[in-house]
């Protein structure tokens, strides 16, 4: 019970140093982006996230490239990576060919399917991707998860991190009024704010589907013993998300678009039983490997 405390603690705490480091990340970037607060605020979040894991494992006595995750021979880690990358462009393949067969998706007409006049497009989303799964893997599924599995249990560890890991997407820090005055503490007074999704039972389908990934994602951790996979299969899937929001659109006239989330274009009850389905039979073969 203490480490969830502890655990616990240290997310709360990467919120608000967060919400406090926007300001100066604003100061300092506001003459090259010139962006909304709420931007600032995500990124400085997430700047927070990392600079938590270091405090936290520092605290657990655990602070080492291993407890991030990172662990093994170069090659090995690269070839788990890519091996990674792929199963998590098999299950959103599957996710999306579904979305395609119940007519909830279709191809942008506007969009030119020519692989050579869209490089640009994916090199970016495969950079974006990558940065994406290091560092959400780095903080969720590496220095949480080592603090909790080091005090606790493999299964409480990965129970935990997938909780946090799933509703941290629920955070939405709204924009502020034209004019508004911006300090210190402005990022503390939107918080409250920022969690105003969870009273919503709308959200229920999108969580289950990160939930769930996130415990997909655990188990991978848990049997390669770093966070190759998981940063490739983390990897995969939001690549191929990116190149279909960017080549389909959602239709809104299928029979069965309540299978997919009003929060989001692809995730949804089908994404939730595609990814249940994959991470039961890795369950089961890593029981049975065991």
């Amino acid at each position: 019970m203490r480490a969830i405390i502890s655990f616990s603690f240290f997310v709360v705490l990467a919120f608000v140093i967060g919400a406090l480091l926007a300001y100066p990340l604003k100061l300092l970037l506001d003459p090259v982006l010139d962006l909304a607060f709420r931007k600032y605020l995500n990124y400085a979040t997430l700047i927070s996230g990392v600079i938590t894991c270091f405090i936290y494992l520092q605290i657990n006595n655990l602070l080492s490239f291993n407890a991030f995750g990172f662990s093994g021979k170069c090659n090995k880690f690269l070839m788990a990576l890519f091996n990674g990358f792929l199963y998590g462009m098999a299950i959103m393949l599957i996710i999306e060919i579904t979305l395609f067969i119940l007519k909830i998706h279709e191809l942008d007409s506007y969009r030119g399917l020519w692989i050579f006049s869209n490089i640009s497009f994916l090199s970016k989303a495969l950079l974006a991707g990558l940065l994406i799964a290091l560092i959400e893997e780095l903080i969720f599924r590496g220095a949480f998860f080592s603090g909790l599995y080091k005090k606790t249990s493999a299964s409480v560890a990965i129970l935990f991190t997938s909780l946090v890991y799933a509703a941290v997407h629920f955070v939405r820090y709204p924009d502020l009024i034209t004019d508004t005055g911006i300090g210190w503490l402005t990022g503390i007074k939107m918080m409250p704010d920022a969690f105003r999704r969870f009273h919503e039972w709308a959200i229920m389908d999108y969580f289950l589907t990160l939930f769930i990934f996130g415990i997909l994602l655990g188990l991978l951790r848990l049997k390669h013993k770093n966070i190759a996979a998981c940063i490739g299969a983390h990897a995969g899937i939001v690549v191929l998300i990116k190149i279909a929001d960017y080549f389909t659109n959602r239709t809104n006239s299928s029979d069965f678009d309540y299978l997919v989330s009003p929060y989001n274009s692809t995730f949804g009850w089908i994404s939730f039983c595609v990814i249940l389905l994959f991470t039961i039979f890795y369950f089961i073969k890593l029981k049975n490997k065991k």
